[in-house]
């Protein structure tokens, strides 16, 4: 950080920060609530407002907004983190509740869906990759899923994660947004499981 305004209470010159994707005001309700993600005056540098590959980008309401790098993080590995593993995190975490033992398929498996299969392994859960790519079911297998389906290669995505998870997922991911993949992660579920769309 080059320099902090005259409003800012928690950060000084030289602090490592980030900022998530969406930026918020900390005041409406949705922020309140502790939903930033949906704020009603919420911005995107680089998008509705000057940034992104700026060398300098001012930030309001940098209190609410920005987040401490630890120092062993370098800055290029945190720019990556920024959107598809915040997004995935409080998927997983905050909306899902995912814990140990439970399965969660995850559909698509892009930046979001491979950022998804990551946390939810790492809370102790098993993961079910679903893609129509061989190469990033692979990948998707090296980063904890316990299993990968290839959407393409099997006459129902359902029936096999019911299968594969012995009745259906604790948590499902739609990380594509597709009718289909929509649609799969909705009816894969067990009973009282949960759906969460994040495409």
């Amino acid at each position: 950080m080059a320099a902090v305004g005259k409003a800012v209470r928690h950060w000084q010159p030289g602090d490592r920060v980030t900022l998530p994707f969406v930026c918020a005001c900390g005041t409406c309700p949705q922020c309140v609530s502790g939903n930033h993600q949906v704020c009603d005056h919420q911005f995107q540098p680089g998008f509705t407002h000057w940034g992104s590959f700026a060398e300098y980008v001012a930030i309001n309401n940098a209190d609410v907004n920005l987040v401490r790098l630890p120092d062993e993080l370098d800055f290029v590995t945190a720019a990556s983190l920024g959107c598809r593993f915040v997004t995935s995190f409080r998927a997983i975490v905050d909306q899902g509740k995912v814990s140990g033992g439970q399965w969660v398929a995850v559909h698509g498996c892009g930046g979001v869906g491979l950022s998804a299969i990551m946390i939810a392994n790492a809370v102790g859960a098993q993961v079910v990759a679903i893609d129509i790519d061989d190469a990033k079911l692979d990948f998707a297998r090296s980063l904890g899923a316990a299993a990968a389906l290839n959407s393409r290669k099997i006459k129902n995505v359902v029936d096999a994660v019911r299968e594969v998870t012995g009745g259906g997922a604790h948590v499902s991911v739609d990380a594509l947004g597709s009718p289909e993949t929509c649609f799969n992660s909705i009816a894969n579920l067990r009973k009282r499981g949960k759906h969460i769309q994040v495409a």
